[in-house]
């Protein structure tokens, strides 16, 4: 039993941002275009709270003809010569009451280990507007990494930490964040289970090697229910899709998610939950910081303040590295326009 009423509120902010960004953590879907260069991904209204019970599990359908899967196209990479960005750009301008956390996603392969961080999201807070605004990064971009070499974003926190990644954000994009959480896939797993499940409305259907053991799995259109293993699958696969897909992909389980938090009235998970984000995320949010963003996070209840904005296919270009690496070369213009819009809408 939680005792003390300071540490609870501490748990039930700590545990609602650490889910909110978890979900966010995971990735892509159906391919999307907007002239604005943003995008937003609207949830619906406010949804109406429901006790929290134990889910059946619903029945897979698995048919005896798997169809075929057609592979989202890629274009074929531009043979150009990149221009590192040994200069660095100016920062950008935001306004005050607004913190900005960076959500990484690793491919962590055991405890003790970092790992590539591959997916990367920031999560822009607004407490004084009381909005979230979110950008997804692509993990293969190709950037200078201030101080060692021109090289994949996902591999900055792996060889110098949260400063080195904090400098490669300022250098390459004009802001550095304030805070991180690291997040590993072993605590998606367990915060699916612990949550009884999530609820996805899957817009198309979407084919793959299951958990790559060879065997041919599908999803199909309509609101499904996953647990853990396939929410990760779902979130993750790409082999049919590819990166830009999956992070569409990704934001639907973040909704999915949410309903279950929202699902939560008594919090009579919190302890439990709580054990599970403690033990399996690394992140510097100290506990004042916390206490500051529950107000904003309790009000996430109202979809319309969640904003969520991608770097879409139309913002890079395709190439292959001397090392015959396929990467991602940044346009830095399109990108800062993004980025301008994200940092600065209430």
């Amino acid at each position: 039993m939680i005792k003390n009423k300071r540490y609870l509120i501490f748990i039930i902010g700590f545990i609602l941002l650490g889910l909110i960004i978890l979900g966010l953590q995971l990735g892509g879907g159906v391919p999307f275009s907007n002239p604005s260069n943003k995008s937003i991904l609207s949830l619906g209204g406010t949804p109406t709270p429901t006790a929290f019970k134990p889910l059946e599990s619903t029945p897979t359908y698995y048919p005896t003809d798997y169809p075929t899967p057609t592979q989202t196209p890629t274009p074929t990479p531009a043979i150009i010569v990149p221009v590192s960005n040994t200069v660095g750009v100016d920062p950008i301008v935001q306004p005050d009451h607004q913190i900005n956390i960076m959500v990484l996603g690793s491919d962590q392969k055991y405890k003790g280990s970092i790992g590539r961080t591959d997916s990367i999201m920031l999560v822009t807070v607004n407490t004084e507007d009381g909005t979230v605004n979110v950008t997804s990064f692509p993990r293969d971009l190709y950037v200078y990494i201030p101080g060692w070499t021109t090289q994949r974003i996902n591999t900055a926190f792996a060889h110098g930490g949260f400063q080195l990644f904090q400098n490669t954000m300022l250098h390459n994009f004009g802001f550095k964040p304030d805070y991180y959480v690291l997040v590993n896939l072993y605590a998606f797993e367990y915060f699916i289970n612990d949550l009884g499940g999530i609820y996805v409305d899957v817009p198309q259907t979407i084919c793959d090697d299951k958990w790559g053991y060879g065997l041919s799995h599908c999803v199909y259109p309509g609101r499904q229910h996953f647990y853990a293993k396939e929410a990760l699958w779902y979130a993750r696969s790409r082999v049919t899709t590819n990166d830009f897909d999956r992070n569409y992909r990704q934001q639907l389980v973040l909704g999915a998610i949410l309903d279950r938090l929202i699902s939560l009235e008594s919090l009579t998970k919190l302890p439990q939950l709580y054990e599970t984000y403690v033990s399996n995320v690394t992140t510097n949010l100290d506990l004042p910081t916390i206490l500051s963003l529950a107000p904003t996070v309790v009000k996430l209840t109202d979809r319309s303040l969640i904003n969520q904005y991608f770097i879409k296919e139309s913002m890079i270009t395709h190439w292959i590295s001397p090392t015959g690496a396929q990467v991602l070369l940044p346009n830095y213009r399109l990108i800062r326009n993004l980025l301008n819009e994200a940092l600065n809408t209430p």
